[in-house]
């Protein structure tokens, strides 16, 4: 590939994680619950978003982590089997699997029955008591982000997100 070309394509995919950016966010959180650092949760939401393999100099650049984080990251997510690679040319692209291995579908389950729904019901049994408003206002926030978190683990438990 020439380097017009690269960077043509390093800009396309720079304007598609800025207008997803809340959706790379959310992927990040999920991710982490998995037990991954920060950079990794991450590379892998950036990975997933793009949809496309990706070298490592590419993927350092967009998400302005270093070189040498993102391979370790590479490293780590591969072991998990999250992510593949094949070659290309002297370097590797990586690429997300696209069904996660049934141990990460087995975590995503019990975050979601174990954490996500309890969680769930206490605020809005906190809701039903009445509370003062600035209260009541957190609140919702807090259960419209769960809730819609929690349609994102269905989503990701019953294979809808690839």
């Amino acid at each position: 590939m020439g380097c017009m070309r690269d960077m043509g394509e390093l800009n396309r995919y720079r304007r598609v994680i800025e207008e997803l950016e809340p959706i790379v966010e959310r992927l990040k959180h999920l991710i982490m619950l998995l037990g991954l650092p920060d950079s990794c949760s991450y590379v892998l939401a950036v990975m997933y978003v793009i949809g496309e393999p990706l070298v490592i100099d590419n993927l350092s650049q967009l998400t302005g982590y270093a070189r040498t984080t993102v391979f370790m990251c590479m490293k780590i997510l591969e072991r998990l089997g999250l992510i593949s690679r094949r070659r290309v040319g002297r370097k590797y692209a990586y690429a997300p699997v696209s069904k996660p291995s049934k141990v990460i579908l087995s975590r995503f389950h019990e975050i979601l029955e174990r954490g996500v729904r309890p969680l769930i019901k206490v605020l809005e049994e906190f809701l039903r008591c009445g509370l003062r408003k600035e209260e009541e206002v957190r609140i919702r926030e807090i259960l419209r982000d769960l809730v819609e978190f929690e349609e994102i683990l269905v989503k990701v438990i019953s294979g809808g997100v690839s």
